[in-house]
């Protein structure tokens, strides 16, 4: 029995067996947390992941006391300025590096610091262990080809952490915009097993550069206007286990 292998790397059977594509060439590249929700977030090599998926992922969430918005949160839709705080997390505890190089825990101090600095009274919100922050779905997940496909056609440099990924994927066989159609599908990483869910709708907060704290609306627009205002894809975690940068992304 012999076969075909055709110019997009997709084999064919030439007899009886089912026609089966080959499998996509993708790996991990980047792996994100953000332990407190619209703030700067942290790097890692290689993490565990579960229900709700990255520990400490979305863990606190700042809470707007202004007497208009009292009780509802605040984001850097509304106030930009929590992307120059830094939150990562090391042994199960959450530590915030303010803009000045101060270090806080979560808590009091943060938020007197917070409120001084935006001019608002704040308080910090911890979510229940294993509940994700980001619209239920445990894991965002974005393509490399994709995103400079959309810093083409943006035509300005377009930082990944703009779009708060939890995984970035690559790939010499990744197509732009490929995981458009991953809702539904099923992937193995490192010993776990993830679906995809459904494409992830833009708000405003990739608009504002995590570096320069500017913020530029065509982004969003373009987005609008060319990807039905999505730009990623949400995922749930099937089955925990350890995943790590350089790790193949299997479509199962």
């Amino acid at each position: 029995m012999s076969s075909i292998k055709t110019a997009s790397n997709t084999s064919f059977s030439t007899g009886s067996r089912r026609l089966r594509p080959a499998p996509l060439a993708m790996r991990i590249t980047g792996l994100f947390r953000f332990p407190v929700k619209s703030m700067a977030g942290q790097s890692l090599e290689r993490v565990e992941i579960g229900r709700g998926g990255m520990p400490q992922d979305r863990r606190f969430v700042i809470i707007d006391g202004q007497a208009t918005r009292a009780g509802k949160p605040l984001t850097a839709r509304l106030v930009g300025d929590l992307l120059a705080y830094r939150a990562w997390s090391d042994n199960g505890r959450v530590y915030v590096d303010a803009p000045d190089g101060t270090r806080y825990e979560p808590g009091a101090a943060l938020a007197d610091a917070l409120g001084a600095s935006l001019h608002r009274p704040i308080s910090i919100a911890e979510m229940p262990a294993g509940e994700p922050m980001h619209d239920a779905h445990d894991l965002l997940v974005i393509c490399v080809p994709s995103l400079r496909a959309l810093e083409a056609e943006w035509s300005k440099p377009l930082n990944p952490l703009r779009f708060r990924p939890n995984i970035i994927l690559d790939g010499d066989d990744l197509a732009t915009y490929t995981e458009d159609g991953w809702a539904g599908k099923r992937f193995a990483a490192g010993d776990t097993r993830i679906a995809g869910v459904k494409r992830n709708e833009r708000c405003v907060l990739p608009t504002i550069d995590p570096q320069t704290l500017q913020h530029d609306p065509s982004l969003l627009r373009l987005i609008v206007e060319r990807h039905q205002k999505c730009f990623g894809l949400y995922c749930h975690v099937e089955q925990a286990g350890n995943i790590a940068v350089g790790d193949e992304w299997k479509m199962l």
